[in-house]
């Protein structure tokens, strides 16, 4: 479990490090799906997938709910002077809840301009 939380502990960086390790993690997800749909003619999940980037703040969320959380809070039990951590994770959960809304309003918005991932996350800083 240590080497887990050691392993996604950017997630419990400060937001501008957190978004940062995310857009880097990212930017190699979809050079992988780039090359999945290129070459083994195959359409990469969510993701991995360039063209649903918009997604990304959602799958943030789903991604901290279902391993993020579960792991901080586990280890808070385990040690209480983690709980700096699991704290952090909140904190940048709610940055991504932030930006998963702002999408969900630009998608519903007449007129609106589409909004693409980078410009969504200069809205947080």
């Amino acid at each position: 479990m240590l080497m887990t939380a050691c392993d996604l502990g950017a997630v419990t960086k400060p937001w501008e490090i957190s978004r940062q390790a995310a857009e880097l993690v990212t930017s190699e997800f979809f050079e992988q799906g780039d090359r999945e749909r290129s070459e083994l003619k195959l359409t990469p999940s969510a993701i991995f997938d360039r063209n649903r980037k918009d997604e990304l703040p959602r799958l943030q969320l789903e991604w901290i709910d279902s391993i993020c959380m579960p792991l901080y809070q586990s280890l808070v039990k385990v040690n209480v002077k983690l709980k700096p951590m699991l704290d952090s994770v909140a904190v940048n959960r709610g940055k991504w809840e932030e930006l998963h809304q702002k999408t969900l309003l630009s998608q519903t918005t007449p007129c609106s301009s589409s909004s693409s991932f980078s410009v969504s996350l200069e809205d947080i800083h």
